[in-house]
């Protein structure tokens, strides 16, 4: 089993489900856990869950709206301050908002499911890099196994706000598949600095109730049929564990995982470097 004292750990998105399972099986094993997320009081009864499961009184609980680029600034600034290491960096929080039925743009003038899923992560990341690098730390995003229903999706640089069409589905599908493209080009870029960046492809993982109140009836009846063949959210938390922790992928960089030691691959559009970088250089742009 892996020991994790003295390391720094960040989980964004840690007040339920793969997040929250992830804080508490890092907690255990020793880890410094950072509970990032956006509503405090669903936060605070998290925080308080994972402490007394664990038996750690190491994890605190931070406030970060992954929609809000100020809100990102302030949360780096504060732990910058706070801070001085970071081993790991886990980009878990996400947005599939069914009540989304139209473009929603933020106060950045930015879709909100773009927003959330792929441009908070790379602003955040950037704005931590230093305090990774200092500790040779590792870095892991999360996409989508319901990619695989989109083997030709590429970046629609002139769809990134949903100017010329929205739907939650691809929005959600599109912005992951950022994500798995930034994993892919921020890992050569880190090449030689000891950091690491990998990419966990989340399966059908059940989804907890309070996250599905909103949902109409018949979308309920769905979820309850895709629950008897999903897996748990702590069964998907060990990948995470997984790469935040095991010594045998200390050096493992730009890598695409299921599960603990079984690789995937993306679609052929999210490994041309062109696009990588294009999406880098726009990326910069909207983040300002």
């Amino acid at each position: 089993m892996y020991t994790l004292t003295h390391k720094t750990i960040l989980i964004t998105g840690a007040n339920s489900g793969i997040g929250k399972a992830a804080a508490l099986q890092l907690a255990r094993l020793g880890a410094h856990v950072i509970m990032a997320c956006r509503n405090l009081d669903r936060g605070q009864k998290a925080l308080e869950d994972v402490r007394k499961a664990s038996g750690s009184d190491t994890v605190e609980l931070m406030q970060v709206d992954m929609a809000s680029q100020k809100s990102i600034r302030a949360f780096a600034a504060q732990f910058n301050a706070t801070h001085d290491r970071l081993d790991v960096l886990i980009h878990n929080a996400a947005n599939f908002d069914h009540t989304l039925k139209k473009a929603t743009l933020t106060e950045d003038g930015v879709e909100t499911v773009f927003a959330t899923n792929h441009l908070g992560p790379f602003l955040l990341t950037d704005l931590l890099l230093e305090r990774i690098k200092a500790s040779k730390g590792r870095i892991i995003t999360v996409a989508s196994k319901g990619l695989m229903t989109y083997p030709f999706l590429n970046i629609e640089f002139d769809n990134l706000n949903g100017e010329r069409k929205f739907n939650l589905q691809h929005a959600y599908y599109h912005a992951k598949q950022a994500q798995v493209m930034f994993t892919f080009d921020l890992a050569e870029r880190l090449k030689g600095t000891g950091v690491t960046v990998n990419c966990v492809r989340v399966g059908n993982v059940a989804i907890p109730d309070e996250r599905l109140t909103h949902l109409p009836g018949w979308m309920l009846k769905m979820y309850e049929m895709k629950r008897k063949y999903a897996m748990t959210p702590e069964k998907m938390a060990e990948t995470y564990v997984w790469l935040a922790a095991d010594p045998a992928v200390a050096n493992t960089t730009g890598g695409y995982f299921d599960a603990p030691n079984v690789p995937v691959k993306a679609n052929k559009n999210a490994y041309n470097r062109e696009t990588q970088k294009r999406l880098w250089e726009v990326s910069e742009k909207m983040t300002r």
